[in-house]
């Protein structure tokens, strides 16, 4: 074979591959101290005198959160802006509540990928509060290769709807705290998936 083909063979494969990794590098995001001390700080202190959780069979308590200075620690401008950077597109606050989440010994969750909610992929987010648990969260990424994480106090993990399969392993010690919210590019509802938003939204 012709030795400038083989080359350019070689080049269209190189571009190909970089171009596929491109397309999934905001598939799962995760960064440590997402907010400063002063809010983490206060972000504790308003969690922590909240009431009325709702338990489950699987280990769970939930409340779905009201208090609008939670809302403006994570939706203000600075951080819309951060987690845009972060992404690489623009993005909004959801209508969706943010919901707090303490899992004592649970189940974990099975793996799946998160539900298409709107008509572009929204940003599925996960902050820990406090964690002294032995889980940890895992993802399959776009080469195939399988991730572990444990997520450390204001720490924030990303994940893309509709992207990679991804699971939380059982807590079997300790206790985890988190705070589950959606940042999306767009407010158009995918119809297709309208009665799982209207399951989020209430």
């Amino acid at each position: 074979m012709n030795y400038k083909i083989i080359l350019i063979i070689i080049f269209i494969i190189i571009i190909s591959l970089g171009y596929y990794h491109y397309i999934h590098l905001d598939s799962v995001i995760y960064i440590d101290d997402f907010l400063n001390k002063q809010d983490y700080s206060e972000l504790l202190n308003h969690i922590h005198n909240l009431q009325d959780l709702k338990p489950n069979n699987n280990g769970l308590l939930s409340k779905k959160l009201n208090d609008q200075n939670i809302y403006d620690m994570f939706y203000n401008k600075q951080n819309l802006n951060k987690i845009s950077n972060l992404v690489g597109k623009k993005v909004y606050q959801s209508k969706i509540p943010i919901e707090y989440r303490i899992y004592n010994k649970s189940q974990g969750m099975f793996w799946h990928t998160d539900v298409l909610l709107y008509e572009i992929p929204q940003y599925e987010i996960v902050y820990t509060l406090n964690n002294t648990s032995d889980s940890e969260t895992e993802y399959i990424d776009h080469w195939g290769m399988k991730h572990n994480v444990w997520t450390k106090p204001n720490s924030l993990m990303i994940v893309k709807a509709d992207s990679y399969k991804h699971g939380v392993k059982p807590v079997t010690k300790g206790t985890r705290e988190i705070l589950k919210m959606i940042y999306t590019p767009t407010h158009t509802i995918n119809e297709t998936n309208k009665m799982a938003y209207n399951q989020a939204l209430n």
